[in-house]
């Protein structure tokens, strides 16, 4: 199971610092809790702190020049957000929004270049920036080439990379999604998705067990691109 982050302090980015260093990530963390709807940050606002979602759910999206939104992601319990502010002075290049309530800790970007001098950490916070922009630039991609339907599977299938488990059954989803924050990924309506859904599942492409979704056996060759965990689902 993914793990539960209680603190800034007990993510896998600081975990080459000494428990004093560690002492002082906390002293950093600031919280705050946002009701649903309510925006984090928008588009183009100074990009100055690094956060970490303690729970609830954040969409990030982009509106297009002809004003429409454009999601990107959803960010889940023990997601991280802004690493990229740490390199450098920019703007943030996309919106979050809270899509239930959430509690959010944040440390701010003046305090955080001390922490570059260990290079563990600067080689973690390289690479999560690049599956980032990998998984961005995917998200887009699959609103340009392909209907709903392949839309929500490569997005399943994306997701499961993330927060997959092999199961007996094939790749089950460790979080739970409703209709309408698989809406939000593909950019289509709560009707179309939940109608799309019905027929994956008529296919047999996909299940559902207890709320969490699940890529059938024959499709998780799509999605082992990386070694997942295995448990037990009788």
């Amino acid at each position: 199971m993914k793990k539960k982050i209680k603190c800034m302090k007990d993510l896998d980015l600081f975990q080459p610092l000494d428990d004093i260093e560690k002492q002082k990530i906390v002293k950093l963390a600031h919280s705050r809790e946002f009701s649903k709807g309510e925006i984090i940050f928008n588009e183009g606002e100074p990009a100055d702190a690094i956060y970490l979602l303690r729970s609830g759910k954040i969409l990030l999206f982009k509106i297009s020049s002809e004003g429409k939104e454009i999601s990107l992601d959803i960010l889940n319990e023990g997601d991280i957000l802004g690493e990229n502010t740490i390199f450098d002075d920019i703007e943030h290049t996309f919106s979050a929004r809270a899509l239930e309530e959430t509690f959010i800790c944040s440390c701010q970007k003046v305090d955080f270049p001390k922490l570059l001098s260990n290079p563990e950490i600067s080689i973690k916070l390289i690479k999560s920036l690049t599956n980032k922009l990998n998984t961005y630039t995917d998200s887009m991609a699959n609103i340009a080439l392909y209907n709903v339907k392949n839309r929500i599977m490569n997005t399943l299938i994306r997701l499961s990379k993330r927060y997959g488990v092999e199961t007996p059954s094939g790749i089950q989803l460790e979080i739970l999604l409703s209709h309408e924050d698989i809406a939000h990924l593909v950019n289509a309506s709560r009707v179309m998705v939940t109608n799309m859904i019905k027929e994956l599942k008529n296919e047999g492409k996909i299940i559902i067990v207890n709320r969490h979704y699940v890529i059938k056996e024959e499709y998780k060759i799509n999605v082992l691109t990386k070694k997942l965990k295995t448990v037990n689902n009788e």
